[in-house]
């Protein structure tokens, strides 16, 4: 495709609105964290799901390598953590308050949901890898989700 076609493809992508996670592991160099909009139920018994990473992302080996994650579906007063981490020129968590799971993973409080997994299949796909989880832990929160639309946050109203 052109760059063109790829730009236009991307927009018209961006008419699906989703609901914005953070996805976090434990690397190597300490705790990491991305936003992420690609989250999807796969199976419920065995309890799956997924997201994606993009073969660019300066913490791809992180999750590549990372026997646990979890994913934190935020809230709509979360706005400033999904910016924070969908930039790549941070410090990872500098400035965010975590908890942390059993496997030594943070997870994000004030989260509408929050799916704490075992990584069970890695696929090569394009330009990013597909992560399935096995959720190990779950826990439902309430309240409104932080929204992804046409290329902006939103929120239900």
């Amino acid at each position: 495709m052109t760059e063109e076609q790829l730009l236009d493809l991307r927009r018209a992508l961006g008419k699906f609105a989703t609901g914005v996670t953070v996805v976090t592991c434990r690397g190597s160099a300490g705790p990491c964290g991305i936003t992420a909009n690609s989250f999807s139920s796969v199976s419920l018994e065995p309890a799956l799901v997924l997201w994606s990473i993009a073969k660019v992302s300066n913490s791809l080996r992180a999750y590549l390598d990372a026997q646990h994650f979890a994913i934190n579906v935020l809230s709509a007063q979360q706005r400033a953590v999904a910016h924070h981490f969908a930039q790549s020129d941070h410090t990872l968590f500098n400035g965010i308050d975590y908890e942390t799971s059993a496997e030594g993973v943070p997870l994000i409080p004030g989260s509408v949901a929050c799916f704490e997994c075992r990584t069970h299949q890695v696929h090569d796909c394009g330009d990013h890898y597909i992560i399935i989880g096995e959720v190990q832990k779950y826990c439902g929160n309430g309240g409104a989700p932080l929204l992804f639309y046409n290329g902006q946050y939103n929120q239900i109203s």
